[in-house]
């Protein structure tokens, strides 16, 4: 259910960014007031809430292009996202810092009618807000404005979307942002440990690209000029649409803004599952992998491969999950780790799941001198022995939590719209959230030690360790050390 990228890795940015948001969520959504961390709700029983689920309207428009469309709305806001499928995935032969280019030189080209930052400029004197970004699977424009704006908005976003310049002005502007972020993004130890367990989980893969300055240097306005004709304009889309309007309006809106194509190129997307994931990791030599860099601290890291989002074992992962590390102040990470021994400014652990394979993630961040004795913890929270000693009333608490935790779901329109492409794109059963809860409640202390045995024992997993070299002095020769440009070995 999660919904899950370093900014300057465009191949990995969605998953990495989600385990970062992820992570202080869990950590620093529940803070409490007095005693023991977590204390205070670990008794508290909330009855389940009955509500309706919202109805999303669907229909097509013109070739290649789904609309889900979610009217009503309070104020007089239209909020609109356009899903491109033209990543990394679609083309692996695209070099990575194409898609990331286009995003930024897209908005900041403007078009015929308002170049350059006229574009942007004009949108905002009307209220409107648009962002562009790209990642290893798509393009996504998200435009927010009020409705009493939209006779003067809309010729606009039609330019953007049909002919946009894509001069040399804004392709200037966008390479520099880029060359930038790729220049910083070894400045703090989080963003480096996050990317380099990426690379080493998506390690021989499409999605184990990250962007290079030297391809960057090489790279042209025209390219993404070519990007766009030869890419982004021709492939298939999804719109997400709410606000205060009804279905003649929407489909009239999105026809106007995405007309009709003669031509929808056919996706050929790699194979990345369960299997192939696991496979790499288990193929490396080492266990552990170093990633040098001077700091005060360190990060451990533990990563895993985890089946699809729609197999049997998903519902029972996330109730393992909540409990060992995804819990909060409430989980064994927390509990063992920080409350009881003070080791770890932050430790969780995050499942998140895609179409054909999931990555669990096991995180603590600690001082450079407790790093060997936190890596300890980890390994013996993530054991057999650990596992089978799971109570039936803990079991039950996190079940409760987890279901308490299902109407945010539903927390705002778009978000909901998010959920309902998201499980799309999973090929999820149509009554996946209707089902939720109650497979949620069916898990049993038989499944934890069935799925636990399977994903979330450390002997499974690749550690990553993030500090300074001195770090590893002692670890013995388990460790493969990489400098955090260095290529995963």
């Amino acid at each position: 259910m999660k919904t899950p990228s370093v900014r300057k890795n465009i191949s990995m940015k969605l998953n990495i960014q989600t385990l970062k948001y992820l992570t202080i969520i869990i950590l620093f959504g529940i803070l409490p007031l007095s005693g023991a961390p977590g204390d205070f709700v670990k008794n508290v029983k909330i009855p389940p809430l009955a509500f309706e689920f919202p109805e999303i309207q669907t229909f097509t428009s013109g070739k290649g292009t789904e609309v889900f469309f979610l009217p009503g709305e309070e104020f007089p806001l239209r909020n609109l996202e356009i899903h491109i499928y033209a990543g990394i995935l679609s083309d692996s032969d695209l070099p990575p810092e194409i898609p990331e280019l286009f995003a930024e030189a897209w908005k900041h080209g403007g078009v015929p009618s308002a170049p350059g930052s006229a574009f942007l400029e004009t949108l905002e004197g009307y209220g409107a807000k648009l962002e562009t970004d790209a990642n290893s699977n798509k393009i996504v424009l998200s435009v927010s404005y009020l409705s009493r704006f939209e006779k003067e908005i809309l010729p606009l976003l039609s330019e953007f979307l049909t002919k946009p310049l894509l001069n040399e002005e804004g392709f200037a502007v966008a390479k520099l942002k880029l060359e930038e972020a790729i220049k910083r993004r070894n400045d703090k130890i989080p963003d480096i440990a996050y990317r380099k367990t990426a690379e080493l989980v998506y390690k021989g893969t499409v999605l184990g690209k990250t962007v290079q300055l030297d391809s960057l240097s090489k790279l042209k306005a025209e390219d993404v000029r070519d990007y766009f004709r030869d890419s982004v304009s021709v492939s298939r889309r999804t719109v997400l649409l709410t606000g205060d309007l009804q279905k003649k309006e929407a489909v009239s809106l999105v026809s106007f803004l995405l007309p009709d194509r003669e031509t929808v190129r056919t996706e050929k997307r790699p194979t990345i599952d369960a299997q192939t994931l696991k496979k790499n990791l288990d193929s490396l030599s080492y266990r552990i992998l170093g990633v040098d860099k001077e700091a005060t601290q360190s990060i451990v890291m533990m990563a895993g491969i985890l089946p699809p989002h729609k197999d049997p074992d998903f519902y029972a992962i996330q109730v393992l999950n909540y409990i060992v590390g995804g819990g909060g102040f409430n989980s064994y990470f927390m509990q063992k780790i920080r409350s009881d021994r003070g080791l770890a400014y932050s430790s969780s652990s995050a499942a998140y799941f895609e179409r054909d394979y999931g990555v669990i993630y096991f995180t603590t961040q600690t001082k450079i001198s407790t790093t060997k004795e936190v890596f300890d913890l980890m390994k013996e929270i993530l054991s057999e022995e650990t596992i089978y000693k799971i109570r039936e009333d803990e079991l039950e608490s996190a079940k409760q939590s987890i279901v308490n935790r299902f109407i945010f779901q539903f927390a705002d329109k778009m978000g909901i719209l998010h959920n309902t492409l998201r499980f799309k794109e999973h090929d999820m059963p149509a009554d996946y959230l209707k089902r939720y809860r109650d497979r949620i409640q069916a898990v049993t202390l038989s499944d934890l030690r069935r799925v636990g045995k399977k994903y979330f024992l450390h002997s499974s997993a690749k550690t990553i360790l993030t500090g300074p070299k001195s770090l590893y002095k002692d670890w013995g020769d388990g460790v493969k050390t990489v400098a955090p440009e260095d290529g995963i070995p």
